[in-house]
């Protein structure tokens, strides 16, 4: 058999498609790693740990244009909520700074220097505060999507366990009509 075929393999080795007439017959291969068997034979593997940042979930997600806009930087790819992940640094408060207290300059020392020095410390803050909003920005866009991809997951997860509850179900009638596994 094949490391993605699914069949019932009889303990004589024979191959039965019907999971109906188990017995002591055991599942073939599921995957290169795992094998289950039947009638108390063996247990199962459980599956190898996924690494849940490689987990794509399938949904559709489109944010406001706008806010993609003011999301990303002019002449820089579009800022991607699905891909972007924010660092633990990112994502920590800013320290707020007391301001100083303004010293008025008096109007003869007012020189080149001084209009040169104010107008680069004016282009400085704007720079900051642009940052500042493009993260508190991009940070939102990010926050919608998870928020979407949570409800979506948390269906997901009553659908799982309404399915587990089923098969539950339907083990333990199996259990009750034939005996244990």
């Amino acid at each position: 058999m094949s490391g993605e075929e699914i069949g019932i393999v009889c303990s004589s080795g024979s191959r039965t498609g019907s999971p109906g007439s188990i017995g002591k017959e055991r599942l073939g291969t599921l995957n290169s790693r795992k094998t289950v068997q039947w009638g108390g034979l063996t247990s199962r593997d459980t599956p190898s740990p996924v690494d849940p940042d490689t987990v794509e979930v399938l949904m559709t997600f489109e944010p406001d244009p706008a806010d993609l806009a003011l999301s990303s930087i002019p002449g820089h790819e579009t800022f991607d909520p699905r891909r972007h992940r924010f660092s633990e640094e990112e994502l920590k408060p800013q320290p707020i700074m007391k301001k100083a207290r303004k010293i008025q300059v008096p109007e003869e020392q007012k020189d080149e220097k001084y209009w040169s020095r104010r107008y680069k410390n004016n282009e400085a803050a704007k720079r900051s505060r642009d940052a500042r909003r493009l993260k508190e920005n991009q940070i939102s866009v990010r926050a919608a999507f998870l928020e979407k991809e949570n409800a979506l997951l948390r269906q997901e997860v009553v659908a799982v366990r309404q399915e587990l509850s089923h098969y539950r179900a339907v083990l333990s009638r199996y259990q009750a009509q034939h005996g244990a596994l």
